[in-house]
């Protein structure tokens, strides 16, 4: 049995269920917030992208793995290339972000950051500094090899995390300051900052997912992704 593999339709189809895990978080918060109905059969907690353990949890962690089974197939195809110590480490990272994206281990760091700086508005969420510092590192260590990748691969790449780290940095620290300063009451406005939050990691790990497969076609010449299955 034959699987073929549209980049563009399967970023389409996991953008699609992202814009329904968005919907129906506001949804959620407006029953919430608005109706005070803060159960509705359990359903607001469950699609609610501010607690964890749920459906909007495991989606993010299911494309974060993805992203990491992707990178894993380009690094077993680039042993020889002069980066492949690059895609092997980006293996590495995507595989700890879906793990922190499950168990929330950037939380961990809020307090002992807190207990060594006095942080406040933007970075409330203290976690956001060594990450932040995390990504700038990383970010220059990769320049060359993201600069060496082909004008489209790159625009995806950039793109993509762009993306993520407007909203896993940005409207994070926006959020952070709005906490904050209301008190740490999570209302409607700071639900809508959420969920903008969350589908902008969403969309840039997507994109990201779109540009992995997009690079495989390249290295295959242009022939479609195939994944074979055996018959039993």
């Amino acid at each position: 049995m034959e699987i073929r593999i549209d980049p563009r339709k399967v970023a389409s189809s996991l953008m699609t269920i992202a814009i329904v895990l968005v919907v129906a978080h506001i949804a959620g918060a407006v029953s919430s917030h608005v109706f005070h109905r803060e159960q509705v059969f359990g359903l607001v907690d469950t699609f609610d992208m501010n607690v964890e353990n749920n459906v909007p949890t495991f989606f993010s962690a299911f494309i974060l793995v993805t992203s990491a089974v992707l990178l894993t197939v380009i690094t077993s195809q680039s042993a020889a290339d002069r980066y492949a110590g690059h895609w092997k480490w980006l293996v590495i990272i995507f595989a700890f972000m879906a793990i922190d994206e499950d168990a929330a281990l950037h939380e961990l760091l809020i307090e002992p950051v807190r207990d060594l700086l006095p942080v406040a508005g933007p970075l409330y969420f203290a976690w956001v500094i060594p990450y932040g510092l995390a990504v700038l590192v990383i970010g220059v260590l990769y320049l060359r090899f993201v600069w060496s990748l082909t004008a489209r691969t790159r625009g995806l790449f950039i793109g993509a995390g762009s993306l993520y780290l407007a909203g896993a940095l940005g409207i994070e620290s926006i959020g952070g300051w709005y906490f904050s300063l209301h008190g740490e009451i999570e209302d409607l406005p700071y639900s809508l900052l959420v969920a903008t939050e969350e589908f902008l990691e969403m969309s840039g790990i997507i994109l990201f997912i779109y540009a992995l497969l997009d690079y495989l076609r390249d290295r295959l010449a242009g022939q479609p992704l195939r994944i074979f299955m055996a018959r039993t």
